[in-house]
C-alpha cells in the first residue's frame, strides 16, 4: 500500500478544503482500509473477506470483546457527555467545518471529532511516528496473539482516563507491521462510524492524510504530522507553512505536560494564537495571560491546579478568574482530571473586530446638511 501514496502538496491545502464542502455519493463496498481498520476496531469482517479466518481466531474473539467494553465505556461517560455539552456551549463552532488543529494529539483521533464533529479537516501533531495504515498483508503476516492486546493497551488510558502516556504509547507502538499511529486513528474513526476512503501522503514523508466519510456523508480528513513542536524544530517541519494555508478555525490542546508554559514551544504557542477562532484546552495548553483583551474567556468546571507531577505550573489568576466566574461544573472529565468533578477547561474565543468608527460628519457622506 505504500507504494500507493498519493503526494499531497501543501498549495492544494485550499482545494481539498472546497472539495469537503460536498458531501460523498452512496456508499460502495468497503475499502481494504476500511476493512482492516474494522477488523482492528473488533468489528466483524463482511462474509468472504480475506479475515474472516482471522476472525475466528481466539486472540480476535477475545479483542473484539475487549474493545467492545472499551468503547460502551468511552460512548457512555465521555462522547456522548461531549457532544451534548459541546452542541450546547460552543454553540456553531461545534457544526462548524472549519479545519481543527490539535498538537500534542499522540494517539487521539477521538477528541477532537467529540467537539467538532463536521471539522473538514483534523490536523493533529506528535513526536510519535506515523506507521502505516492497516491493510489484509500487514494483518496476515502479523502476530495477533501478541499484537492485538498491544493496541488495545496502546488505547486503555485514553478512552478510559482521557489522556496517554507518551513513553507508554512509543513503547506499545514500536511494532514493525501495526506501529504508529495510522493504526490507532484508522480505528478510532471507524468506531465512530466512519468509512475509511484513502490515504494520502505529503512533502518528506509527513503529513499523512485519511480521507474518510463521516456518519452523515461528508468527507472528511485527518491530516497526522510527525514532528518535533519545539521552537526551530517546528519551523523546519513544514507543519506551519501548512497550518497558514488552511481557513483559520478551532484548536485542541488537551493534557500537553505544561509544554506551551515555557519559552521553548514559543513558535507553536504564537502560531496557535494566531490562526485559531477558538482555543478549548484544559490548564496545560497556553497559560490565560497570553490571551489578550481579543479573547473573550469562558470557564467550565472548577480549576483546582495541576496534578501533583505538574504541581510547579500552577496559575493563581486562572485560580481567581475561576472562582469569580462561578463555571457550570463539567459533566465529563477532561485531560490529566479525568473524574468529572475534578475537570475545568478553558474556552478562549477571538473577539470580534468591532466595525470602523468615523466622526458624525464623516459616518454618512450622502447624508445632506
Amino acid at each position: 500500500m505504500k507504494s500507493r501514496l498519493l503526494l499531497l502538496p501543501l498549495a492544494t491545502a485550499l482545494s481539498l478544503i472546497s472539495a469537503l464542502g460536498s458531501f460523498a455519493q452512496p456508499r460502495e463496498p468497503l475499502t481494504e482500509l476500511d476493512e482492516a481498520a474494522r477488523f482492528l476496531a473488533g468489528l466483524p469482517p463482511l462474509p468472504g473477506s480475506p479475515l474472516e479466518s482471522l476472525a475466528a481466531r481466539p486472540a480476535w474473539q477475545e479483542h473484539a470483546k475487549e474493545m467492545e467494553k472499551l468503547w460502551e465505556y468511552f460512548r457512555h461517560f465521555q462522547l456522548d457527555p461531549i457532544r451534548q455539552w459541546s452542541a450546547e456551549f460552543l454553540e456553531a463552532s461545534s457544526s462548524s467545518t472549519d479545519p481543527v488543529f490539535y498538537p500534542f494529539s499522540g494517539p487521539d483521533a477521538i477528541y477532537p471529532r467529540s467537539f467538532f464533529p463536521y471539522a473538514s479537516i483534523y490536523l493533529l501533531a506528535s513526536r510519535e511516528e506515523a506507521g502505516l495504515p492497516p491493510s489484509f498483508a500487514s494483518l496476515l503476516s502479523a502476530n495477533l496473539d501478541s499484537e492485538l492486546p498491544r493496541m488495545r493497551q496502546s488505547l486503555q488510558w485514553l478512552l478510559q482516563w482521557s489522556f496517554s502516556v507518551t513513553k507508554e504509547t512509543r513503547r506499545l507502538t514500536a511494532s514493525s507491521v501495526l506501529g504508529g499511529m495510522l493504526p490507532l486513528y484508522s480505528l478510532l474513526l471507524v468506531r465512530d462510524g466512519c468509512r475509511l476512503l484513502s490515504i494520502e501522503r505529503g512533502p518528506s514523508g509527513r503529513g499523512t492524510c485519511l480521507l474518510f466519510q463521516g456518519p452523515e456523508g461528508r468527507e472528511q480528513r485527518l491530516c497526522y504530522f510527525s514532528v518535533n513542536l519545539e521552537d526551530g524544530a517546528i519551523s523546519a517541519s513544514g507543519l506551519p507553512t501548512y497550518l497558514r494555508h488552511l481557513p483559520g478555525g478551532p484548536t485542541l490542546i488537551k493534557a500537553a505536560s505544561y509544554l506551551l508554559h515555557g519559552s521553548g514551544f514559543s513558535e507553536l504557542r504564537r502560531l496557535i494564537l494566531t490562526r485559531s477562532t477558538l482555543v478549548l484546552q484544559d490548564d496545560s495548553g497556553i497559560p490565560v495571560r497570553f490571551f489578550s483583551s481579543g479573547w473573550n474567556l469562558r470557564f467550565f468546571g472548577l480549576y483546582q491546579g495541576p496534578i501533583q507531577i505538574f504541581r510547579e505550573f500552577d496559575q493563581p489568576d486562572l485560580a481567581a478568574l475561576t472562582v469569580n466566574a462561578h463555571p457550570s461544573p463539567l459533566p465529563f472529565g477532561f485531560g490529566y482530571r479525568w473524574k468529572r468533578e475534578e475537570a475545568s477547561l478553558i474556552v478562549a474565543t477571538r473577539a470580534p473586530h468591532p466595525p470602523p468608527t468615523f466622526p458624525r460628519d464623516q459616518a454618512n457622506p450622502s447624508r445632506p446638511q
